[in-house]
């Protein structure tokens, strides 16, 4: 076992660079994060002789270029309850930590624990794609002083009951309006919906929206072709500035 333990010391040792790169020591891991990149963390001194800790920005980057975001108040306490777990602190979003030559070797081994588990969250969030969607909508109306109401059962003309994410209520310029939030717009997934929507209007004086998620790929033609033949209004989520006058109004 003694064996075991020290070539994994050794291992460490060997694979472990660092080089100075703009008065800081650029330390590379033998780790790989998500995108199969060797995870680089930062070193500098300061007059107060401890040793600051930062990954530069690179693990938040990352994740935010594969689309997981932390811009809501449910991702930003993921984060949080994962950095507190190691003690790490977060500004500008690069994370830090602070040294001194003898805490240096576990600072540093929690560290690279914490980039690694917060490098998870693009596994974590997968699952969570849809709540998250949803609350990206519910806080794009709030921030625009749009009224609604969340979670909404109406009864059709066929005497079935159908659930709509969003109501908006009827004003001055718009009739009443109901939205179905579809974070996987593919065919299969909104021929149920198209029926509610169908249903529902024969029965009330309302407008049908769908918010369709194409954040990672293009809706396609098949499916705003069925809704638009359904006299349903689609909103494509990377163009709601384009059509943030339906939902105002």
């Amino acid at each position: 076992m003694k064996d075991l333990i020290q070539s994994y010391i050794d291992w460490l040792k060997q694979k472990i660079n660092y080089k100075e790169v703009n008065g800081y020591y650029e330390i590379t891991t033998p780790f790989v994060n998500h995108i199969n990149d060797y995870i680089q963390i930062y070193l500098k001194r300061d007059e107060n002789d401890r040793i600051l800790i930062t990954d530069d920005g690179e693990t938040i980057k990352n994740l935010e270029m594969e689309g997981v975001e932390f811009t809501t108040p449910s991702r930003k306490k993921e984060l949080e309850v994962i950095l507190n777990g190691f003690g790490i602190a977060i500004k500008d979003d690069k994370l830090i930590n602070y040294a001194t030559p003898q805490t240096f070797p576990m600072r540093k081994h929690n560290f690279i624990q914490a980039i690694l588990a917060v490098d998870d969250m693009h596994v974590l969030a997968q699952p969570k794609v849809e709540s998250y969607f949803v609350e990206d909508v519910v806080n794009y109306l709030t921030q625009n002083s749009v009224r609604y109401s969340r979670n909404i059962i109406l009864q059709g003309k066929s005497s079935f009951q159908h659930k709509f994410d969003i109501l908006i209520p009827a004003s001055e310029k718009a009739n009443e309006r109901i939205l179905k939030i579809v974070v996987n717009p593919k065919k299969q997934n909104i021929i149920s919906h198209l029926f509610g929507f169908e249903d529902t209007k024969l029965a009330r004086s309302n407008e049908g929206i769908m918010i369709l998620n194409d954040v990672d790929k293009e809706v396609p033609a098949d499916v705003t072709q069925a809704i638009k033949e359904y006299g349903i209004y689609d909103i494509p989520w990377t163009k709601r500035e384009q059509h943030k006058y339906k939902l105002v109004a």
